[in-house]
């Protein structure tokens, strides 16, 4: 009995001594929550400034996140510099988040994202980003003291929310290595102070071309796959200015045919079932109205999505950004033979493509 009370006694004082190293490696330690890439005012080819937010824990204060940046050529040569920067040693392992600014993500970011899939320490859930204006003035716009985890839950929320694209660094790699489809990015950007989601980032292989907004990110995730719940506003103009409709939509499906003549593409039909509620509807002449027509309310969500998608597809062909994966739906509606002779680069600029609707209203909510 004595020599197991001394047993019990010898393993809590190993587990308090443990407890006691941890705390104290963790001081010494700068966890790395984020990184942001932006270029230098006055950079020479290949430099990036790059800045990064860590907590600091002190006497004073055991969860007070700094700032700090460096220029360097690489991912790995700014943790190095970083970490000369404190009295930290800098780690990655808890990156959530590597946002890149518009003009340094037009340049192409294949280096970093090599870099980030290469180290082992970190994990392939780590979200690629694209900021309007500087990816720096992000951290300074966050109000919290836990900045990765600020930006992973933002991004998490709107696209499971299917208000903009979920995309990691295993997604963008594969859809920029996929010959049938370029990746797209969540965008955000800074309104009145606050970071808020702007929309989607549009890439041509891994370079930054263009943007959509976040009603026209909807609908491209509309036409790109199965929408499992989501919403759309849609405006109507009418003689007092515009008649609002709130849809809620808790299923839609793509279907997409490509039409061809012997080796030639003529064009894509891509058509989205939808099925929801309306919620809401400013048209409605008082609360209760029976002379509301399904069908009418239908085809004028049907209209509007219609001149939204034509006007997402004119984008993507202004900018040669297949996003759509119109070269995937190709590829599987031909031999290999036909594939390899196609000018791939061409099907999203040149290749009609023709959306169309239909759309179901289950009910109308409390309209009826």
């Amino acid at each position: 009995m004595r020599n197991l009370k001394r047993l019990v006694v010898v393993i809590s004082s190993i587990f308090l001594l443990v407890g006691c190293n941890d705390q104290k490696i963790i001081e010494t330690l700068g966890l790395m929550s984020v990184m942001c890439f932006d270029k230098p005012s006055d950079a020479t080819e290949g430099e990036m400034l790059v800045t990064s937010r860590f907590p600091s824990f002190t006497e004073e204060t055991s969860s007070k996140e700094i700032t700090i940046d460096t220029v360097a050529y690489s991912k790995k040569d700014a943790e190095r510099k970083l970490s000369a920067k404190t009295e930290q040693v800098i780690v990655n392992g808890q990156i959530r988040s590597l946002i890149f600014s518009e003009d340094f993500a037009a340049d192409g970011i294949n280096q970093v994202i090599h870099s980030v899939e290469r180290d082992q320490e970190i994990g392939s859930q780590v979200k690629v980003v694209v900021s309007e204006g500087e990816a720096s003035a992000i951290l300074e716009n966050i109000p919290t003291e836990s900045t990765g985890n600020y930006v992973d839950k933002m991004l998490r929320k709107d696209a499971e929310q299917f208000n903009v694209p979920y995309s990691d660094i295993h997604h963008f790699s594969r859809d920029v290595l996929d010959d049938g489809i370029d990746p797209v990015a969540p965008l955000i950007g800074i309104e009145g102070g606050d970071v808020v989601l702007k929309g989607s980032a549009l890439f041509k292989d891994d370079r930054y071309v263009g943007k959509l907004t976040i009603q026209e990110s909807k609908v491209l995730l509309l036409l790109k796959g199965k929408v499992k719940k989501s919403d759309l506003v849609v405006k109507i103009p009418n003689a007092t200015g515009y008649r609002t409709l709130y849809f809620s939509y808790n299923h839609s499906k793509p279907d997409a045919k490509v039409k061809k003549k012997g080796t030639d593409i003529n064009q894509i039909d891509i058509h989205v079932e939808m099925v929801g509620s309306l919620l809401e509807d400013t048209g409605t002449k008082m609360k209760g109205d029976s002379t509301i027509d399904d069908k009418e309310l239908e085809k004028l969500i049907d209209d509007h999505l219609r001149d939204e998608a034509d006007r997402v597809i004119k984008v993507l062909k202004e900018k040669k950004a297949d996003s759509l994966g119109i070269k995937r739906y190709v590829r599987n509606a031909v031999t290999y033979q036909e594939w390899q002779s196609l000018k791939k680069e061409d099907l999203i600029d040149k290749v009609p493509i023709n959306v169309t609707f239909s759309i179901v209203l289950q009910d109308k909510g409390m309209l009826e």
